[in-house]
């Protein structure tokens, strides 16, 4: 880990919002972050995102300023005018706060990249790679990470062959090659967060409605096999180069779906909101040894997904046979994960820290490469 040296304060910018389903989840993040930087080391510069794109920024902000306002229109804030062009946007450095799509796919980590302004998270290809269900699979798949059983389609082949021929695939791939499917099944948007959109099917019937439901919110879909009796488990990895795993947690779900629900509003912690109110067990009660095992797995995920910052790796597991596999990347976890951190002996405010140094290292690792050659090719 880097040594923090003071100097003058950093501007950190924190960006949260964007037009995401996942919008006010990313509001409780960024307010979290904000409330927890340590004010000694940083002029904090919140930096919200609209439901429309719109950027504004608020002197001091709390998560009660966007209890009971237009969120197009929020009241107190400013118009930020957010430049690509280098040094135009009065920060040093950001700390990406938003959940889902237009903030953790890499789209503003495009607009960072093209600012020049750096960062805390994994950059433009690993953002986009942990965001898209089915590209993390092929990764994971690739490099031998466990990954359950899984197939994929777009709204093209669903409108043009019809339901009844992609289900029959789905259940009997034996002329396409494609791994085996059964009842139960998971259905899911590619590239959504927060279990928006997900949904369980136990018959023919019921995968019908699932792909229904899934094609209003992406034009790609996955469907996955079912583990039944599983237990879910969630490790989160920090680091940039070098990497750590916290300790594991067990959520607790209210049904068959760790549902949207179950995340953000049914909290068993009336002190937190967000993803840290969720009812779990921290540590998870597993084997230390099967701990290490998803500890492992979840580094070595983020390494050949090539992702870097503080990020959440969701495991289906049976403890009981040493069984896992990957079900998602969150490369912008809900509440940074911060909950795992502190179980793990990192308070908030040196997870921030940790996040200011992983930004700073990669800006700095971006520098010494060569980014353009002497070339007569225009003569």
């Amino acid at each position: 880990m880097l040594e923090w040296v003071p100097m003058s304060k950093l501007r950190l910018g924190v960006i949260f919002g964007s037009r995401s389903v996942e919008h006010e989840v990313s509001i409780i993040t960024g307010c979290q972050l904000v409330k927890n930087a340590d004010r000694e080391k940083y002029e904090i510069i919140p930096l919200y995102v609209d439901k429309t794109g719109k950027w504004w920024t608020k002197n001091s902000l709390q998560l009660s300023d966007f209890s009971h306002q237009n969120f197009e229109d929020p009241k107190g804030f400013e118009r930020f005018e957010f430049s690509v062009q280098p040094g135009k946007n009065d920060i040093d450095l950001a700390i990406i706060c938003c959940h889902g799509t237009l903030g953790e796919d890499g789209t503003v980590q495009g607009l960072l990249e093209l600012a020049n302004i750096p960062y805390q998270g994994p950059g433009v290809v690993g953002s986009a790679v942990g965001m898209d269900k089915i590209i993390t699979k092929k990764v994971l798949e690739a490099s031998d990470i466990p990954v359950v059983n899984f197939q994929w389609f777009t709204k093209g082949i669903w409108e043009k062959y019809g339901e009844k021929a992609v289900i029959s695939e789905l259940l009997d791939p034996k002329q396409t090659g494609h791994k085996l499917l059964k009842f139960p099944l998971f259905v899911k948007p590619a590239n959504l967060g927060s279990s928006v959109g997900i949904s369980k099917a136990k018959n023919e019937k019921e995968l019908v409605e699932a792909i229904k439901v899934a094609l209003s919110f992406d034009s790609r879909v996955l469907v996955e096999q079912g583990v039944e009796r599983m237990k879910e488990i969630n490790v989160s990895v920090l680091g940039y180069e070098d990497y750590e795993a916290s300790v594991p947690e067990e959520p607790l779900s209210s049904g068959e779906i760790l549902s949207y629900a179950d995340k953000y509003e049914r909290g068993g912690s009336k002190k937190s909101s967000g993803m840290a109110s969720l009812s779990r067990r921290i540590p998870a009660p597993i084997p230390q040894s099967f701990a290490k095992k998803l500890q492992d797995a979840a580094i070595n995920a983020a390494v050949m997904c090539d992702i870097s910052g503080v990020i959440r790796v969701d495991f289906i597991t049976k403890p009981e046979t040493g069984e896992f596999w990957i079900n998602e990347l969150n490369t912008i976890p809900g509440s940074m994960s911060f909950y795992l951190w502190e179980a793990s002996g990192v308070p908030y405010p040196q997870l921030i820290d940790r996040l200011v140094e992983i930004a700073l290292k990669r800006q700095a690792d971006k520098k010494g490469r060569i980014s353009s050659i002497q070339t007569s090719i225009i003569k």
